[in-house]
């Protein structure tokens, strides 16, 4: 294995420590007593390997058992990037469909500063549902 592949798991079992602590975070605030101790399991798991990695450096052997941490990590991380690329496009096809056009109509539309202040009043409303 070379020395890119080491920093790599190292990187993934840190960043599913950090996730879980993530998680104890908001168990603690939903006083949920078993999520928090399965959530300082996994960080824990997670810490200790991405410790065990950083200490061997590139001596590190991957075993079995790392490799099963490595793969939740690593599908951890896929999904949090789904996530927020979900988030993005949603944002984006907000930006694309609502905020964009009604600046530009307004730009389009208003000739004084005082017309700019009114078309807004008619074009920036949101309803609840929203």
């Amino acid at each position: 294995m070379n020395s890119k592949y080491v920093i790599l798991f190292k990187e993934l079992a840190q960043n599913a420590a950090t996730s879980a602590e993530t998680v104890m975070d908001y168990d603690r605030e939903l006083k949920d007593e078993q999520g928090l101790k399965v959530a300082t399991t996994m960080r824990d798991d997670f810490q200790n390997l991405a410790d065990r990695i950083a200490e061997a450096g590139e001596q590190y052997v991957i075993n079995k058992g790392d490799a099963a941490k490595l793969l939740v990590a690593s599908l951890m991380i896929v999904n949090q990037m789904q996530d927020k690329i979900a988030l993005y496009k949603k944002a984006m096809a907000g930006y694309q469909s609502n905020v964009i056009p009604k600046l530009q109509e307004l730009l389009d539309e208003a000739e004084t500063d005082e017309e700019a202040a009114a078309l807004s009043e008619e074009k920036f409303l949101l309803d609840d549902n929203e």
